[in-house]
């Protein structure tokens, strides 16, 4: 088995010599230890650069749970031939947490600045470890109280959730709608113990909307486009921005100008015709370079 050093396989990959350093240090790169020194078998290169070129080829998002991105993922994958997009919705901050380890190649979020209480991208400088990324708005959408039908509780707001017998049922920790839904509580002087429900946790949108719609629970937090597929009463609380976090090198690739162009106008005005809760007008434009910030 041939091993090569440091040197001969920035040569080998004509890069810098520093890189293959970082790229050790990251886990990104197949290495050995040989008597506390760093060697590199060649047989593992070359199997990581084929591996590497395959990969390349598809797009690998993590991140926050939304009904129209999965529907504009899955309606370009059936369009697409050469590349895949694959989705896996985590919430926002584990979707930053493995862009930042380089497990995931894209990551999408909405985490509210709760200082400013909007979403401008300084959440990007506490859970992004990378300065090499842009961020690009992919659409809004209303976020607040699912409903059942008729709302036979009368609930008008979220002091209603302590204050009645209302059974709730929680978004997952880490999500941007918990975050989001913690932060109008904590605004709103609402002491969470006093929500009988609030412990109990749905991964995603949609299962929250199916406990309201079973009768599992009374009222769940959301956004406006499930009422809409499960008819169900929503009271709108909060116009949020859905962002994408992507780093500079995948958003020059065409497999990834291909995907992004969905969301351009008008290409999202149809695909999103459907959906309503949405505001697509800026749905597509680069917000900042996380290097700006």
């Amino acid at each position: 088995m041939e091993i090569l050093s440091a040197k001969e396989v920035a040569k080998y990959l004509r890069v810098n010599e520093k890189k293959i350093y970082a790229l050790v240090q990251e886990g990104r790169l197949p290495h050995i230890k040989i008597g506390g020194k760093i060697g590199f078998p060649r047989e593992l290169i070359d199997r990581w650069i084929i591996e590497k070129t395959e990969s390349e080829k598809d797009l690998y998002i993590a991140g926050s749970d939304d009904p129209l991105l999965r529907f504009i993922i899955d309606s370009f994958n059936k369009e697409s031939r050469d590349v895949t997009v694959f989705y896996a919705p985590l919430g926002s901050l584990k979707g930053l947490e493995l862009l930042n380890t380089y497990r995931a190649k894209i990551a999408c979020c909405h985490v509210l600045n709760v200082d400013k209480k909007d979403y401008s991208s300084s959440y990007i400088e506490r859970h992004l470890k990378r300065d090499d990324c842009l961020v690009i708005e992919l659409f809004k959408r209303r976020q607040g109280l699912l409903l059942k039908k008729g709302n036979p509780l009368g609930i008008k707001g979220l002091r209603d959730l302590a204050s009645k017998k209302v059974s709730f049922v929680n978004r997952n920790r880490g999500s941007g709608t918990r975050l989001l839904f913690d932060f109008l509580l904590k605004e709103e002087d609402i002491d969470p113990s006093h929500i009988n429900g609030y412990e109990r946790e749905v991964e995603s949108h949609m299962k929250a909307g199916l406990f309201v719609l079973k009768g599992l629970a009374d009222c769940s937090f959301g956004i406006a486009y499930i009422s809409y597929l499960l008819d169900l009463d929503f009271l709108p609380l909060f116009l949020e921005r859905f962002d994408m976090v992507v780093p500079k090198d995948v958003y020059l690739r065409p497999t990834f100008r291909a995907f992004i162009s969905y969301f351009e106008q008008p290409q999202i005005l149809r695909i999103a015709s459907d959906h309503p809760g949405y505001e697509l007008e800026n749905s597509g434009r680069i917000i900042k370079n996380v290097e700006e910030l």
